[in-house]
């Protein structure tokens, strides 16, 4: 609710609902996901959520990252102990269901500690900090997340907002003390490459969805998205 770029985001509307009922009912909906919650630390967050038929679990409001506060959801979420856990960002409101069903399959293969995804970028992306590129090896691991356009050259790839992770790391990953690339950064997930965790990169060629909403012109580009779908 706090966002510098976008106050009040999680409850923008898009199409006559707020942005993060659309983020719940896209992974209620998708086969490879069991359950949902929507942590928030915010009463008018839990409230829309519930009132679309949604479960919110109330969280600290001072949590310093997203996984953070997906950590406390989880632990007050008994059914959800010993299962891995998709984490979806609530200002990415339309995620394209075939990056989940990548991701989960990724999660199923049980190679990785953590899974997340990443797209080619589009050429106005590549300068813009407010898009973080991504680095992996051949065989999906990934290497190096940065604001800046990795690697000197290209091919750039933009990293998608979802996070995967196998039962019981998301406890871990939460303990870690904050690392010296994520101050430099401001990228909780280079946290965990320090701390020498083994985290997969699932590419994909396509984003059938609109993306992130960190701005009020991205706020537009999802709604103007949203209504051609619905037309």
């Amino acid at each position: 609710m706090a966002s510098t770029r976008l106050p009040g985001k999680p409850l923008a509307d898009i199409g006559g609902e707020p942005m993060v009922v659309h983020a719940w009912r896209a992974a209620s909906r998708h086969p490879d996901i069991d359950g949902v919650r929507v942590a928030t630390d915010h009463p008018d967050i839990a409230t829309a959520v519930q009132s679309a038929g949604g479960v919110a679990i109330m969280t600290s409001s001072e949590h310093a990252t997203g996984t953070d506060r997906c950590h406390e959801a989880w632990q007050q979420w008994p059914e959800a102990q010993d299962h891995a856990i998709l984490n979806l960002q609530g200002d990415e409101p339309f995620p394209d269901p075939e990056h989940l069903s990548l991701i989960c399959a990724a999660m199923r293969a049980d190679r990785w500690d953590i899974v997340t995804a990443m797209r080619p970028a589009e050429t106005d992306e590549v300068t813009s900090e407010n898009r973080v590129k991504a680095a992996a090896s051949q065989n999906g691991r990934s290497l190096y997340f940065s604001r800046s356009p990795i690697p000197h050259g290209g091919p750039f790839h933009i990293h998608i907002g979802l996070y995967g992770f196998a039962p019981k790391v998301i406890g871990q990953c939460a303990s870690l003390p904050t690392g010296t690339l994520e101050k430099a950064e401001r990228l909780e997930q280079l946290r965990w490459l320090e701390a020498g965790l083994d985290m997969g990169i699932v590419r994909v060629e396509d984003n059938h969805g609109p993306g992130a909403v960190d701005t009020a012109s991205d706020l537009e580009r999802v709604r103007q998205w949203h209504a051609a779908q619905t037309r």
